[in-house]
């Protein structure tokens, strides 16, 4: 068993190549997560205006809505009128051909 004077010590032996391929490997995982981490941070803006953007057309759909219900009520009364237009033109000529002494044409 160690005794408890002894403690760990980096030995002479471990070569500088591994040291330095280790620091490099450290340095790339370093990197690479910083640049996740920028990526993860821009889709995370996108994402918060696409929100934004998504909201302020479910706000104008309730106005569109609003808007084609006032077209289609508009709509309906001029059909309305028309066929009351058709219907006055249908006696007036009815009245004409009914005065004319030969009958209609």
């Amino acid at each position: 068993m160690p005794s408890e004077k002894e403690h760990w010590t980096v030995d002479k032996k471990i070569p500088l190549a591994l040291v330095i391929t280790l620091l490099i490997q450290t340095g790339g995982v370093v990197w690479w997560s910083s640049q996740l981490n920028s990526r993860v941070t821009i889709i995370e803006e996108k994402s918060l205006k696409l929100e934004e953007e998504i909201g302020k057309l479910k706000d104008g759909g309730g106005e569109v809505r609003e808007r084609f219900a006032k077209a289609e009520t508009s709509m309906q009364a001029f059909v309305e009128t028309t066929r009351r237009i058709e219907a006055k033109l249908d006696r007036l000529l009815d009245q004409q051909n009914a005065s004319r002494p030969y009958g209609p044409r």
